[in-house]
């Protein structure tokens, strides 16, 4: 049933992906109990969107962050097994990072899951909002501790792609949500040092690869150039799509650029594969903001940029996590907002002699 609301129309109201929102938002937050590698029992605070029958309202999210949800509204059970997109955040941020497209999937039917992730620092979390008195010294060192590190020091990370698969688990186990959920459309996501998270589970981290995904989106993710060794990016075989910011593509991370390491990831994992650059970009264009000072207006995307980061990660995930060629040919062609496109959309056949 759920397939007919997808590619409902040829055109909508909808700026965000060129198709008409069959749903309206349902928005709640929940505290899961996670038990970490060495048996020490932590929470995760967990921000769900789903499709609901109820009414939204406009919603503040924090600073000048606002959405259209029905806060704790009961989930809409007739049009089930919906998809699930488990998203991961960058260093420091929050499950409320990517509202822009978290909120957008789920008026299109999906169910999506971001937790704030027990980082050391935190700059933002779901229940609190901005963190005002953020240790900012401690926090960039620690940043920078982690983009000096290597795929050999790597192990001291490895928390956030097991509390990813937490949530995934929990998710499905849910009595409010695990029956509703498609358990073969399952996706994972993540900005930055998320990017590393879901990889994680994708396969570069073979004792923690998950066959349940079936597709991975990126967003800005050096880290997972540096993290990761080129074998072990090899073994990501599900499609994914990988976007970078137009002016951080020379910045540096430990000893290479952005577009070094990005190229590095979008070379060695498999096809169907993605690679956008998104006009004006900048690291922070995949996140929204949650505060209004002048100081902050870096730390977010416009609304133009999120449009078209969304509008190519919707094609992509209904096309190759539900199969739907929904996105009116979004995938076969360049927006202007993109600076680079590049797509390998199948592996190439084995050559006969």
């Amino acid at each position: 049933m759920l397939n007919s609301f997808f590619c409902i129309a040829a055109r909508s109201e909808s700026a965000s992906t060129g198709h008409d929102k069959a749903f309206n938002v349902g928005y709640t937050v929940l505290d899961l109990a996670y038990r970490t590698s060495k048996n020490k029992t932590k929470t995760l605070t967990v921000a769900v969107w789903y499709p609901t029958n109820a009414a939204p309202a406009r919603y503040n999210y924090g600073g000048p962050t606002n959405g259209m949800v029905a806060l704790d509204a009961p989930p809409y059970p007739a049009a089930r097994p919906y998809p699930l997109l488990v998203f991961s955040h960058g260093y420091g941020g929050s499950g409320l990072s990517s509202v822009f497209l978290t909120e957008d999937l789920a008026a299109r039917g999906w169910i999506v899951a971001a937790p704030d992730h027990n980082d050391k620092y935190s700059a933002v979390r779901i229940r609190t909002g901005r963190n005002k008195d953020l240790d900012r010294t401690g926090f960039l060192l620690d940043a920078e501790k982690i983009t000096n590190s290597d795929a050999d020091h790597r192990d001291e990370y490895l928390y956030r792609i097991d509390e990813l698969k937490s949530v995934l688990n929990q998710m499905l186990a849910s009595e409010q949500f695990g029956k509703l959920i498609d358990r073969e459309r399952i996706a994972v996501g993540g900005h930055s040092f998320g990017g590393f998270t879901a990889l994680g589970l994708c396969g570069t981290v073979e004792a923690r690869r998950d066959n349940r995904i079936k597709a991975v989106l990126l967003y800005s993710t050096g880290a997972s150039g540096y993290l990761f060794q080129e074998n072990e990016l090899g073994e990501v075989k599900v499609p994914s799509m990988y976007f970078l910011g137009e002016r951080e593509r020379d910045q540096k991370r430990g000893k290479s650029t952005m577009e070094e390491l990005s190229n590095r990831v979008y070379r060695n994992v498999a096809p169907p594969k993605y690679f956008l650059v998104v006009k004006g970009g900048n690291h922070f264009s995949f996140n929204n903001r949650f505060a209004a000072d002048p100081g902050s207006r870096f730390l977010g995307g416009s609304e133009e940029q999120f449009e078209v980061i969304r509008r190519y990660s919707i094609a992509f995930l209904e096309k190759h996590v539900l199969g739907q060629e929904c996105g009116n040919g979004i995938l076969e062609q360049q927006d202007p907002l993109l600076t680079r496109y590049l797509r390998e959309p199948r592996q190439a056949a084995a050559r006969k002699d």
